[in-house]
């Protein structure tokens, strides 16, 4: 409820009360999180850790003090031992994502999304963050045909994902991000650096060339301005759709 003080207080009375209850320990770990006390936070959840070594919910949280704290090595070892002894915490798995593209590692970020099993109920949302992973912070026309290939992947698993439920307004986000990124690589020049063998390749069903990723843009952007719940939106993913629209006789 955001009563930090409260809580401290709480947890003052309860050390009184209990010297040497584990979870006293543990709650003021949360709650230096809570202030931004990261180091507080570590140096008690270490304490967790020591005391009970083989439970995850200590290793977890280290790696998460870990990232905060710029940490990137300490929180990918704490994030990797939890997700390759126990797959069912997809936490580990996303935590580890992150700090791998936080360090310049996009592949294994990658790699690590996509391994989370299809039976796990987040498994959509960590094909989802693959996309994205794959187009974060790509430079355009910096490694052209690596990144035709990150965009011919990541299309793939756009498609792929109508089979995990995704909804339509979401896909066609993703679709649109997708799209959008091929787009400014063609314009930076990206397209001369296809492959001869790349001729008349698509992309969600569109040419990759301005032309065809242009009229894609403005299907994806048309279609999720019909599914916009709110006037407003709506109107914004329109005027979105018309300037992505390439000039034609009609």
């Amino acid at each position: 409820n955001g009563d930090a003080p409260g809580a401290l207080r709480a947890l003052e009375a309860l050390e009184g009360e209990r010297p040497d209850d584990w979870r006293v320990v543990w709650y003021r770990g949360l709650a230096a999180l809570v202030t931004g006390g990261h180091e507080d936070a570590a140096l008690a959840f270490d304490a967790i850790y020591d005391a009970f070594p083989g439970e995850t919910a200590p290793k977890l949280a280290l790696g998460l003090c870990a990232e905060v704290l710029g940490q990137l090595d300490n929180a990918a070892e704490y994030y990797r031992l939890v997700w390759s002894t126990d797959p069912s915490h997809v936490s580990a798995a996303f935590g580890l994502a992150r700090v791998q593209l936080a360090g310049g590692d996009r592949t294994g970020a990658v790699r690590t999304l996509e391994s989370v099993p299809e039976s796990s109920v987040h498994c959509t949302a960590a094909r989802v963050a693959a996309v994205r992973a794959r187009l974060r912070r790509r430079t355009a026309g910096a490694g052209d045909v690596v990144f035709l290939d990150d965009l011919t992947a990541a299309a793939r698993q756009v498609e792929a994902l109508d089979v995990y439920g995704l909804d339509p307004a979401r896909r066609e986000q993703l679709s649109a991000e997708v799209l959008g990124c091929a787009l400014d690589w063609v314009l930076s020049g990206g397209r001369g650096s296809v492959p001869p063998a790349a001729g008349g390749r698509t992309l969600l069903g569109s040419a990759l060339d301005e032309r065809g990723l242009r009229f894609g843009l403005e299907r994806s952007y048309r279609t999720l301005a019909r599914l916009a719940r709110d006037g407003e939106e709506r109107i914004d993913l329109v005027e979105r759709a018309n300037r992505y629209r390439p000039r034609t006789w009609v």
